[in-house]
């Protein structure tokens, strides 16, 4: 085709100003309905294990779901308290949860800190195995655990409870890559100036990266609070059992009549209400981990 028949060819008509504005609308309001759907799908079982809380027996039990009750039935959660025994559950859980976190945290910064940000024979296979770790059920691992732990006289101690919990191969591979995004002029700049590789990894790295730590903390305690596994798997008796177990004995004592379903989930709502609120505060942290990709 000649310069001539080119120019002479009609340019290709651009979209009208108002198309672009309906398109646009058309995205938003498509935008807005799918998170309006998404948020439904997430918050609903959340909202009805709360409402169910609060429901009488005929409530709780009708085979058409009742999303208010009539009249709020605090008794519920008053019932849940005296079955289940919580107070002594939920000690449990508060120092098992602290502790493992604070273990868990304790060990891994360390070993995230080496592994990428010092050079020694074996790295790669260490961090080969504290990775393979992420890949192994504990259903796998809890007989040997379960008889070590026996020979060692551990059962139904704190101690096997937060040992158990003491590595976490997410955890480390998590503030491994969050260390690795601090610049090296910074740690060079800490190491000429006479600093040791502790003073370096606690004074000079970890405060860049504690957005990172405390989102790995608060991870850590949800899964022990949550756990019931383990409280099985280590436990002969309730001495160390926490709230997740007290939540599985109110089901237990409605055996043999008709189960009270609003108790149960008043149990529940008390055993995620913690998790709940130390999202709440740690929210500004979290979205900070995961959120930016660099540090300043």
């Amino acid at each position: 085709m000649s310069f001539m028949s080119m120019a002479m060819a009609p340019a290709k008509a651009a979209k009208p100003p108002k198309m672009k504005k309906k398109e646009s609308m058309v995205s938003k309001i498509l935008t807005v309905l799918l998170l309006v759907a998404l948020f439904l799908i997430f918050i609903l079982p959340f909202y009805y294990m709360l409402i169910s809380s609060f429901k009488s027996l005929l409530e709780a039990i009708s085979p058409t779901p009742v999303w208010w009750p009539e009249e709020f039935l605090w008794e519920n959660y008053q019932k849940a308290w005296q079955i289940s025994k919580m107070p002594k559950y939920a000690m449990n859980s508060v120092i098992l949860s602290v502790s493992c976190s604070v273990a868990c945290i304790v060990v891994s910064v360390p070993c995230a800190f080496a592994l990428a940000r010092m050079e020694f024979r074996g790295k790669a296979v260490m961090f080969a195995i504290s990775l393979s770790s992420m890949m192994v059920p504990a259903q796998c691992v809890f007989l040997p655990i379960f008889i070590m732990f026996s020979k060692f006289g551990w059962l139904n101690t704190y101690w096997a409870m937060i040992l158990v919990f003491t590595h976490s191969g997410s955890t480390i591979l998590f503030i491994r890559n969050a260390f690795k995004q601090v610049s090296n002029e910074v740690l060079e700049a800490a190491r000429l100036d006479g600093a040791s590789e502790l003073t370096v990894m606690f004074k000079v790295i970890m405060p860049m990266v504690k957005p990172a730590i405390i989102t790995m903390a608060l991870m850590i305690f949800m899964r022990r609070w949550n756990d019931y596994f383990w409280n099985i798997s280590l436990t002969t008796n309730d001495n160390v059992r926490t709230l997740p177990y007290a939540v599985k004995s109110i089901t237990a004592a409605t055996d043999g009549g008709i189960p009270e379903y609003a108790v149960q989930m008043a149990g529940a709502t008390v055993l995620m209400a913690p998790m709940l609120i130390a999202y709440i505060f740690a929210n500004k942290q979290i979205k900070n981990a995961f959120v930016y990709t660099g540090i300043k």
